[in-house]
């Protein structure tokens, strides 16, 4: 989700933009860049991250005026590099994004929260509970954090999204969306799809570049 700067309080543009640099100063000095470094292939992720997620975003909806709505993505990311890249590549992504709509740059603090942060912490803690099953069903690890994970990463976008707005002060659009909630049914499964599909094709055949997948844990020896 995109909110066009000039709908958004200034106050909530500062905080939004010191809390985005907080969380990605953070996630630049405790990332792991050595092993980036050291496997060419996690580098072609990272710019490859970039550049799906501006490609996906720009698939967006323009329903409304000054407000872009478009699938995200974010479960695949940190699923492939990780919590503290994705946030990262994700702040990329988004200022890539407002830049390709014509978008102000005060906009992506507030965008990266809804569609960057809020749905790849709700990843990560989805990861952590499969592994807390312990279960090395393949399958759980593909549907809970692949499928599962993308549903409810964009649920909580949806949730994230309608406090901003009544944060930016358009109470219309979110009691319009409150009204038409059986709407999100219909981004919920094809973001889970997507998600699903990507963490699966490359898990059966990349298994080695998917940070989060336990591959000895998983298929054996």
């Amino acid at each position: 989700m995109f909110i066009a700067s000039e709908l958004i309080p200034w106050w909530l543009v500062v905080t939004s933009t010191m809390l985005m640099l907080l969380c990605c100063a953070l996630c630049a000095w405790y990332a792991n860049w050595s092993a980036v470094r050291e496997v060419p292939a996690r580098q072609h992720l990272l710019l490859g991250g970039i550049f799906a997620c501006v490609v996906v975003w720009m698939l967006s909806v323009h329903v409304i005026d000054k407000l872009w709505l478009h699938f995200l993505g974010v479960t695949a990311l940190v699923t492939l590099v990780g919590l503290r890249f994705a946030l990262l590549v994700g702040a990329i992504a988004t200022l890539g994004y407002a830049l390709l709509i014509n978008q102000s740059p005060a906009g992506v603090p507030v965008a990266w929260l809804a569609s960057v942060a809020a749905p790849a912490l709700v990843s990560r803690a989805v990861v952590y509970k499969v592994r807390g099953l312990r279960s090395n069903n393949l399958f759980l690890y593909l549907l809970g954090v692949g499928f599962a994970g993308g549903i409810l990463a964009m649920l909580a976008t949806v949730l994230v999204a309608l406090g901003l707005l009544l944060l930016c002060g358009q109470q219309g659009w979110a009691n319009e969306a409150v009204q038409n909630w059986p709407l999100i049914l219909l981004v919920l499964f094809p973001e889970g799809f997507i998600n699903g599909m990507t963490v699966t094709t490359l898990t059966v055949f990349y298994p080695h570049l998917v940070k989060t997948f336990d591959e000895k844990y998983y298929l054996g020896d």
